[in-house]
């Protein structure tokens, strides 16, 4: 408990009243022990990149300033770390069930500060999957300029912060393992239906537009495509910056709004 409330640890003023850099660490620790979700995490997005990026026969076939396994491996990066920061917010599910969070409120650290905490977590995390696609691409025949790439892997990395937020509110919400169990099959749907899984057009990129994952998606995308999807359709960096900031402050007060709800019945 000291190290939480030290004076050298955490900020006493503030929104982010107690947020701790040691608690940070310590989190971070203890997420990256439970060896069977980071397997998944990286797993999963690396498997669909192979079989659908990789293997592929897409000849010479460009999208933007990339070749199609490129654009492909951007697109399954992009969802491995929305997967690693929604998965590893959410297992504030796990330190609810065990008077984790009721122990916290006991501290000066105020609501936003840990959903802070829980997101700069959930960041380093999702740095993993990146870092693992874009070898896996190299490897495997991806091409596209190296600024363009390193853009790409950057801005789809802090877009998926967007999603710590929502598996934290998720989880305060369930307060069970199910709240994990949930977000797999949530995540695939928002996937699909945010032009990440397959390029979309029509009415079907005009609804894309409204779900959480295209901003993100779209913006990683940016310095590849120049806003051009596989269709030709242009999509305007507005959109993605508005889509974003809508969903951020939806998910940031569902998250903050759950924790005190879930500590409060505690």
């Amino acid at each position: 408990m000291a190290t939480l409330t030290s004076p050298a640890a955490h900020s006493r003023t503030g929104v982010l009243r107690g947020f701790s850099t040691t608690y940070v660490r310590l989190d971070l620790r203890r997420v990256m022990r439970n060896r069977r979700a980071m397997i998944f995490t990286l797993a999963v997005p690396t498997l669909m990149y192979l079989v659908f990026g990789a293997t592929a026969d897409y000849g010479s076939d460009k999208i933007g300033s990339a070749n199609t396994a490129a654009y492909v491996m951007i697109h399954m990066a992009i969802y491995g770390a929305i997967l690693a920061t929604t998965t590893t917010a959410a297992s504030v599910a796990l330190e609810q069930q065990a008077g984790w969070t009721r122990t916290l409120r006991m501290t000066p650290m105020t609501p936003a500060a840990y959903v802070v905490s829980k997101v700069l977590v959930a960041l380093t995390v999702a740095a993993l999957p990146l870092i693992l696609l874009s070898a896996v691409g190299v490897a495997t025949g991806a091409s596209a300029p190296l600024g363009d790439w390193v853009a790409a892997v950057l801005l789809g990395w802090l877009g998926s912060a967007l999603f710590a937020a929502f598996g934290l509110a998720v989880g305060s919400a369930l307060k069970s393992d199910a709240a994990t169990q949930v977000l797999g099959g949530v995540l695939t749907l928002l996937a699909f239906a945010g032009n990440v899984f397959v390029p979309l057009k029509g009415a079907m990129l005009t609804f894309s537009m409204f779900t959480p994952m295209f901003g993100v998606s779209q913006l990683a995308n940016y310095p590849i495509t120049g806003g051009v999807t596989a269709y030709g359709d242009h999509i305007s960096l507005l959109v993605c910056f508005v889509n974003i900031a809508v969903w951020a402050a939806i998910f940031g007060y569902a998250a903050i709004h759950y924790y005190r709800k879930s500590t409060a019945r505690q």
